[in-house]
């Protein structure tokens, strides 16, 4: 009687293993579907130094950065596109792209066709002249060829500002050339974009430029999606780690990282 005894335990206890494992099993498979990545398609130029440029055929900077910690944050698989600006808007419309990593700006005419996420900087346009060129107001740039981004909300905001200030600029677009070697070669008297981005190209290369100083128009960086965009829980997942991000410091640590200055507070308006 106790042998039989013992081989029932010794059957029971197989049994239970078994289904011990086949719990286990599932479990894991469970958290493995749970931990499955979604994978999203960000444009960006390569050509934009410090937001987001090519080092040794690999893409770094500021945006690379952001989206880097984004997508740890969210178990997400980055995969990158590259074209010029004017490009990556089309992409975008056409969805090709999900988002484009470009400094782009939130704008009234954009808001009617995209999603955007949380801000995550906010950047000064200011104009960039010669070292030793006599321009040093505003006033004084009237009649001049200035250089400008074509399509991007460099070229919208130069020309409001052409119109408001009655300067009769010679207005001259560019699409993926350096703006600040236009300057510096004087085939153009001044450019026009963000300052972050001239001041660290300045730097860099050493060049012989300035900026005119004369602050009137500062941009709201976000991420766009198309309206259509079907994960919109994923917009709202991203918004809230820029908001994390920038409570935590590390929207303001890349920043400082990559450009010497913080460009996560917003801007006091001009009255």
């Amino acid at each position: 009687m106790k042998k039989f005894l013992s081989i029932i335990l010794s059957i029971s206890m197989i049994f239970s293993l078994a289904a011990c494992g086949k719990t286990s099993d599932s479990k894991a498979e469970d958290e493995g579907a749970k931990k499955e990545k979604k994978t999203i398609t960000i444009g960006t130029s390569g050509q934009y130094y410090p937001w987001a440029h090519m080092k040794e055929g690999k893409l770094e900077g500021f945006e690379i950065s952001v989206w880097e910690e984004i997508a740890k944050r969210n178990n997400l698989e980055i995969k990158y596109e590259t074209s010029k600006f004017s490009g990556l808007v089309g992409m975008l419309d056409a969805k090709k792209i999900d988002s484009i990593a470009h400094q782009m700006s939130i704008t009234p005419e954009r808001e009617e066709k995209y999603l955007f996420t949380e801000p995550y900087a906010y950047s000064y346009y200011d104009f960039m002249v010669l070292k030793d060129s006599p321009i040093k107001t505003l006033e004084d740039l009237k009649g001049k060829k200035v250089g400008c981004w074509l399509g991007g909300n460099g070229e919208k905001t130069l020309r409001e500002m052409d119109q408001k200030f009655n300067l009769g600029l010679e207005i001259v677009t560019y699409d993926g050339t350096p703006i600040e070697k236009e300057v510096e070669n004087q085939r153009i008297d001044a450019g026009w974009q963000g300052e972050i981005k001239t001041l660290a190209t300045i730097e860099q290369s050493k060049l012989p430029l300035r900026l005119l100083g004369d602050k009137h128009v500062f941009e709201v960086n976000a991420y766009p999606f198309a309206k259509d965009f079907e994960d919109k829980q994923l917009i709202e997942d991203i918004s809230k780690t820029i908001k994390n991000m920038r409570e935590d410091g590390t929207l303001k640590k890349l920043s400082e990282k990559w450009f010497g200055i913080n460009t996560v507070d917003k801007p006091a308006e001009k009255k």
